[in-house]
């Protein structure tokens, strides 16, 4: 299914359970309230609030990439790990995605609101039951704010998609590598790593087995 497709079907819907859409304002009063807990990983995508969950093998190749990105890129960006991504000054705005993992400028910089498209080299999400939604909701978010890679961990196919070349609402460049690849994220071609360990593989195995 297209995204116009898909924005389609999802706009249907919505309209016939009439959803309440909620703004980044409203989204900071609940969080204030103790409504949203602070502890619960909730991201905001076209006014819907959308509760984050983690299965194992997500939360080990989550875990595992941001040790390694913290080893190999530390010293050069910022690791965030399932925090908030800001698109715009706008209050009213009805999106505040949290990607899985980013690399964003400045390792010592302290963040007094959450980084902004400007500050991001890479974004990574981290896709199992999640790989329509970040395919045809935050990818095109992503591109139409011009982040310029984004990755996708797909567990489901067992590979890496890399995006680049953000153009409108697509990314121009797609290529993939095996989940196990070594490769270089584009704003630091000098540092190519096996990202995930083998025994990932092994943990996707055991879970489809069961």
């Amino acid at each position: 299914m297209n995204v116009a497709a898909w924005r389609e079907r999802h706009e249907a819907v919505a309209t016939s359970l009439e959803l309440r859409r909620f703004t980044y304002r409203e989204v900071l009063e609940m969080e204030r309230a103790g409504i949203i807990d602070g502890d619960q990983h909730v991201e905001l995508l076209d006014g819907q609030l959308v509760v984050m969950t983690i299965h194992p093998p997500h939360a080990a190749a989550v875990t595992h990439l941001a040790r390694r990105f913290q080893r190999a890129l530390g010293d050069h960006a910022q690791v965030v790990v399932q925090g908030p991504l800001r698109l715009s000054d706008d209050l009213n705005d009805m999106n505040l995605p949290q990607p899985d993992l980013m690399l964003v400028a400045d390792p010592e910089r302290v963040y007094a609101d959450h980084p902004r498209p400007g500050d991001v080299y890479l974004l990574v999400e981290v896709s199992d039951t999640t790989l329509a939604k970040d395919r045809l909701v935050k990818l095109p978010l992503y591109a139409a704010h011009a982040i310029p890679e984004v990755w996708i961990v797909n567990l489901v196919d067992r590979q890496i998609e890399i995006h680049t070349r953000p153009h409108g609402e697509e990314f121009l460049t797609r290529t993939t590598e095996p989940l196990t690849g070594r490769f270089a994220p584009q704003h630091f071609p000098a540092v190519p790593q096996q990202w995930l360990p083998a025994a990932l593989l092994d943990l996707l195995h055991q879970e489809s087995a069961r």
